[in-house]
């Protein structure tokens, strides 16, 4: 439970980040933390939340870090939305607060995270929200994420954050369906600030079945046609299939997206 440097991908997300909860209860079919744990833990079942949160570690941490100008993402191996937070998520938005910090939310539930909202709000431009969007219909995504919020309620929930002028971002990754990413894209355009956009990492083979290249192409050209320019990332791992699609050196950059 300190703030830490995160590594190859994860840092395309965010130069520093902080865990502190143990599991998620979102049930996600796709998610890698499941895998990656266990491989050092056979017993760890990433759908079991613990929450036990050391505090004045956390502190110590932030103090350490106050000052660095650096955005710290809440977080990588758990949503600090999900449905088991009860408040933890509101202090440690005060301690980083408290000590002058850049935050980036990443959270499939914004719904639930309006009730921070004016702790949010507090930060200035110092904090932004996000949520994955996955699939555009309730069947998929009960099927996919089945301890989730729908995707109609991480829009509305990220669209009240926008009309509320909390900056926000949408993380399109994974990628199962592309035609349902794409529609997403469409729909989410109008309120949302920034985009990054991935694949799917290797899950049962699916990745292999997409075009990704024509995906890339497709989903840059709904955002240049809609005066999203350098408000766009393409990750690494889905450029690596671009075809010729031209792409900024702000698109490519991740460090340029981060607060």
């Amino acid at each position: 439970m300190i703030i830490y440097e995160p590594k190859g991908k994860a840092y395309e997300y965010s130069p520093l980040a902080l865990n502190y909860f143990s599991g998620c209860d979102h049930n996600c079919y796709y998610c890698y933390v499941n895998d990656q744990k266990g491989r050092w833990n056979p017993d760890y079942n990433h759908n079991v939340v613990e929450i036990k949160i050391d505090y004045d570690r956390i502190i110590k941490s932030a103090k350490k870090y106050k000052g660095c100008e650096k955005q710290i993402l809440l977080s990588f191996t758990g949503d600090p939305y999900c449905q088991a937070e009860n408040g933890e998520t509101s202090k440690i938005l005060e301690i980083l607060n408290n000590f002058g910090h850049k935050v980036a939310i990443l959270t499939k539930n914004p719904e639930k995270a309006l009730k921070d909202i004016e702790l949010i709000k507090s930060f200035g431009n110092r904090i932004k929200i996000g949520t994955t969007l996955t699939f555009d219909n309730d069947i998929h995504s009960l099927e996919w994420e089945s301890g989730a919020p729908i995707p109609t309620s991480r829009i509305s929930g990220l669209r009240q954050f926008s009309e509320a002028g909390v900056a926000n971002f949408i993380s399109f990754e994974p990628v199962i369906i592309p035609a349902q990413s794409l529609n997403l894209l469409s729909q989410v355009i109008p309120f949302v600030g920034s985009v990054k956009i991935g694949m799917l990492n290797y899950y049962k083979g699916i990745y292999k079945t997409i075009d990704w290249a024509k995906f890339l192409s497709d989903a840059v050209k709904i955002l240049r046609d809609n005066g999203m320019d350098d408000k766009f990332y393409i990750k690494k791992n889905l450029n690596a299939y671009n075809k010729g699609v031209y792409l900024s050196e702000n698109e490519t950059n991740a460090e340029y997206h981060h607060l």
